[in-house]
């Protein structure tokens, strides 16, 4: 019954969900999406499918590391990616190309999902972390296809918010053949859920087992680094966080006037806003993606261009993850700590606790939730090398020992396949 209600309300904002992609279709090309993909009307495939859906960047990449090892094993698997975000689309497109069909994700509307799947006609779906759609469920199902949560994570708070909705929750987790849980915490409540227990396995975090690649140049901004400046990073940050971070980095550089920030916002469509607070600060400022701009002298570096985030962790001395200060729930740390680079967050990190738990078990990352605490911790590690050095090789070391989810993903998928 809740689903037939839950349908009903998304009929009904259906409209304003084609106003929204009518908009995003006059975007530039990389940020485009096709709106005929959102409801089903997609390629043919003249073969079954391995359908994986990833929602943005960081499930991207776990996907494309499972995919990479698959088509290692088998180049002549046929595998469509669904993503719901440009940022996801880049990551599928420019790491795997032409070795995959990727689409946008179809909306989840009956008849729009049983367009898409009559389409590309898969015999698996495999869902990363937590994207739970009722309709893809049910259809799914229905149409006895197996579906399969790989490297999924289930916070408590998530977790109540499903109980609330206990039969829908229940009909969802129903849908599951197998739920690949990160941590015996993430398992457990799933079991909680509905699925059963015989369904579930913990296989680890594959993101201790990405490769991260550094795009683009040799250097992120080679004026600094020939310089030998002390450079802190703010990494993935969202609107309420900037703020914080620049008038964070006016105290810095009271005491290191010569401390240099880059600040990177998660998503571009907010690079031009964060400049325009940079400028309301009187802060001089580079563009990573206007080298004209570029002098040694200017005290803030914006990285307004994506795919390259590892390369400003390599510039920078000491990283702050953002998505921390407001509740969004952290983001990916294991790529500064797989960098060697001593971490700060601030206290949301509800969708990374388990890694942040570990990494902060082993003196790698430090907790900061305001301008003063994180310029005291900055200033701190900048003019202490042995404590920043120390604290990098403690990250990297948790990351080396965390190895292993990949291959056990890989094998458990195997027999779906």
């Amino acid at each position: 019954m809740l689903r037939l209600i839950y349908t009903f309300v998304y009929y009904l904002c259906a409209p304003l969900l084609c106003f929204r992609w009518v908009y995003k279709s006059f975007k530039p090309p990389q940020y485009r999406e096709p709106m005929r993909e959102r409801f089903g009307f997609v390629r043919k495939q003249m073969a079954p499918s391995i359908w994986f859906h990833a929602v943005s960047m960081g499930e991207s990449n776990a996907a494309k590391a499972i995919i990479e090892n698959l088509l290692k094993d088998d180049p002549s698997l046929n595998i469509v990616v669904t993503t719901t975000t440009p940022t996801g689309a880049r990551q599928i497109i420019d790491g795997l190309g032409e070795r995959v069909t990727h689409h946008y994700s179809p909306c989840d509307l009956p008849g729009t999902i049983k367009r898409f799947t009559r389409r590309i006609r898969p015999k698996v779906l495999i869902i990363m972390e937590t994207e739970l759609w009722p309709n893809w469920l049910n259809q799914m199902d229905k149409a006895g296809v197996p579906v399969i949560l790989a490297n999924a994570r289930m916070s408590e708070n998530s977790a109540k918010k499903y109980l609330k909705v206990g039969s829908l929750s229940r009909e969802m987790m129903g849908a599951f053949y197998l739920v690949l849980a990160v941590g015996e915490d993430d398992r457990a409540r799933f079991v909680r859920l509905g699925v059963s227990p015989e369904k579930t396995l913990v296989t680890g975090n594959i993101k201790f087992d990405q490769t991260f690649e550094e795009n683009g140049r040799p250097s992120y901004y080679p004026l600094w680094q020939e310089n030998s400046a002390p450079v802190w990073l703010a990494a993935s940050t969202h609107r309420g966080e900037d703020e914080i971070i620049l008038q964070a980095h006016e105290k810095v550089l009271k005491q290191i006037p010569d401390a240099k920030l880059v600040i990177v916002p998660r998503h571009p469509e907010r690079f031009n806003e964060v400049a325009k607070l940079i400028e309301s600060h009187k802060l001089s400022y580079a563009r990573r993606s206007e080298e004209n701009t570029w002098q040694v002298s200017v005290q803030i570096l914006l990285g307004d261009t994506m795919g390259e985030l590892m390369m400003a962790y390599k510039l920078a001395d000491v990283a702050f993850v953002g998505g921390s200060l407001v509740s969004i729930g952290g983001h990916n740390m294991i790529e500064p700590a797989s960098l060697g680079k001593p971490i700060i967050s601030g206290s949301h990190v509800h969708n990374f606790k388990e890694i942040f738990g570990q990494l902060k078990l082993k003196g790698a990352a430090l907790t900061a939730d305001n301008a003063d605490s994180i310029s005291s911790v900055v200033v701190r590690l900048l003019g202490n090398p042995e404590e920043r050095i120390g604290m990098g090789l403690s990250a990297k070391a948790v990351v080396e020992q965390s190895h292993g989810a990949l291959d056990k993903t890989v094998e458990a998928l195997k027999p779906f396949l």
